[in-house]
């Protein structure tokens, strides 16, 4: 019986001593090794473990504080956050700073933005849809200037565009600035140059392969003067909005004076007869600009206020003569000045970098079929030689000659200028035999 007792009390003393040890494992495991804690689920997906729910509700609500002030809008929470019950190991409780971290990292706040919508497409948010609704109307407002003597018609834009609001992830709303760059140029991110010693728009446009006029108007320039250190964005404006506006006007346009040739055996060398004189009209027009710039022109009524005189020339019988047609065949140089891109690849002439404001000869004796505003090219001559022989001056600063005129070889036609879709000062210069192009050099002599 002693003995039973005995045995009892050593096996209550183990189950003692086992009880304490497990209890004492326990505590060790719950609070030094693993830890209550909550594991905080983001959309679905485990994010990180806190020790409180109440820490991430109030690290949510300083950055939802923190971003509302920046932007200046009210913001919601974007996600959907649950927690569950865990026990976890010490290190991997986050809080304070981390936490704050791991928050931009996994959410985001949502806002009503103002969305701007181009043919269906959304293409930027901006803090609101009086803010969208304002960028278009600067853009309608610049690109309706009208010149002394123009009124404006009308002024729409050439996509579909329209506004709307939209809840948006805050991150993707732009500044007024950058949506209006992105709107203009076709992207928010466009290279940029630094202007340094020596430089001008022209040399810019060629080494970057653009237009001068692409350059003036990404960077809203209104002349071609630069400042070292100018900081200029090289893009080649694709514009998602695109303004169309239509003007009525009228103004005073010069008539160039013809210059016809007369023939006399008794005369040597060449001697002017009659000076000529240009004449002027006035023109009543319509004319249709995108983004500013004249695509078409309709001129509506013409009114002859002074005529134009005739300049005659007095030439010996040994002269060449200009007439309708009777080219030589063999063309000289319309301009001076160094080969800047060759004939070929899709360049359909030769293009000469002569200084602006020179001379623009006639190639050989001929007719004027075109003198005036033909778009990509600028001011713009055809002279039609005959036999099937046409040359062409693009790119014109200024016109001298009119539709019908017959020219002399040499005869000057204009001046070299930047007009049109130009890289600067310039003359594209193309020939077409039977109507189709052809190397201009295999006819310069």
């Amino acid at each position: 019986m002693i003995d039973y007792l005995l045995q009892n009390k050593k096996l209550s003393v183990r189950v003692a001593i086992g009880i304490v040890i497990i209890t004492v494992l326990s505590i060790l495991w719950t609070n030094v090794i693993r830890t209550p804690a909550y594991l905080v689920i983001v959309d679905g997906k485990k994010a990180f473990v806190v020790k409180h729910k109440s820490d991430v509700e109030e690290a949510l609500l300083s950055l939802q504080e923190q971003q509302a002030e920046q932007i200046k809008s009210k913001l919601e929470l974007g996600n959907q956050i649950d927690y569950r019950r865990t026990f976890a190991s010490r290190g991997d409780v986050i809080s304070g700073d981390e936490l704050e971290k791991a928050l931009r990292k996994t959410v985001n706040f949502k806002m009503l933005a103002g969305a701007l919508i181009v043919d269906g497409k959304t293409i930027a948010y901006l803090e609101s849809k009086a803010e969208a609704e304002k960028l278009l109307k600067k853009l309608k407002e610049e690109y309706t200037a009208v010149d002394e003597g123009e009124k404006l018609i009308s002024v729409d834009f050439a996509e579909k565009v329209a506004v709307a609001e939209k809840s948006v992830n805050s991150a993707k709303v732009m500044s007024f600035d950058e949506a209006y760059q992105l709107i203009t140029t076709g992207t928010d991110k466009p290279e940029k140059y630094i202007v340094k010693e020596g430089d001008n728009l022209w040399l810019i446009a060629r080494r970057n392969d653009m237009y001068v006029d692409d350059i003036m108007r990404a960077n809203k320039l209104t002349s071609e003067n630069l400042q070292i250190g100018d900081e200029l964005i090289l893009v080649k404006s694709q514009p998602y909005i695109n303004v169309v506006a239509k003007v009525e006007g009228e103004k005073i346009e010069t008539i160039p004076f013809e210059t016809k040739t007369e023939i006399s055996s008794s005369a040597s060398g060449v001697r002017i007869k009659q000076e000529g004189r240009n004449g002027e009209k006035k023109i009543v027009y319509v004319a249709t600009k995108v983004n500013g710039v004249i695509e078409e022109r309709e001129v509506k009524e013409e009114t002859i206020l002074k005529e134009a005189v005739t300049r005659i020339l007095v030439k010996g019988n040994q002269v060449t003569v200009a007439s309708r047609g009777g080219g030589g065949g063999t063309l000289d140089w319309p301009a001076y000045g160094p080969i800047t891109c060759y004939y070929g690849r899709g360049h359909t002439g030769l293009d000469i970098g002569a200084k602006a404001g020179s001379a623009i000869k006639a190639a050989d004796s001929g007719t004027v079929t075109f003198a005036g505003w033909q778009g990509g090219y600028g001011n713009f001559i055809i002279v039609n030689h005959g036999n099937g022989l046409i040359t062409r001056y693009a790119h014109c600063a200024s016109i001298s000659v009119s539709k019908g005129q017959q020219v002399a070889r040499g005869q000057v036609l204009g001046t070299v200028g930047s007009t049109g879709r130009s890289t600067g000062p310039h003359l594209h210069f193309e020939v077409l035999s039977g109507g189709s192009f052809q190397n201009p050099l295999n006819y310069l002599r």
